[in-house]
């Protein structure tokens, strides 16, 4: 319905679970961000900018600062065991 690609679907899903104001836009913004970085899994300067611009993107829509670390470290968690099955 959104036209979201599976990646994107999956982190709209997540933020919206974790109750992410604007979590479409958010979604959009860490899309950009896999788009820009698409070496982020074997080299380690993506991975750290990715995590960055993904984590700068939650706080910046999140109420509770304290939820940001560990909703990206779940993301993350998630797109590896994504990665090491396919």
């Amino acid at each position: 319905e959104k036209g979201f690609d599976g990646l994107t679907f999956f982190v709209y899903r997540t933020l919206l679970a974790a109750n992410i104001t604007d979590a479409e836009a958010v979604s959009n913004t860490i899309r950009t961000a896999f788009i820009e970085l698409p070496n982020w899994s074997s080299t380690e300067s993506q991975l750290r900018e990715l995590r960055n611009r993904i984590t700068f993107a939650i706080a910046a829509a999140c109420d509770d600062l304290a939820q940001v670390s560990p909703l990206v470290d779940e993301l993350f968690t998630a797109l590896e065991k994504g990665k090491r099955r396919s």
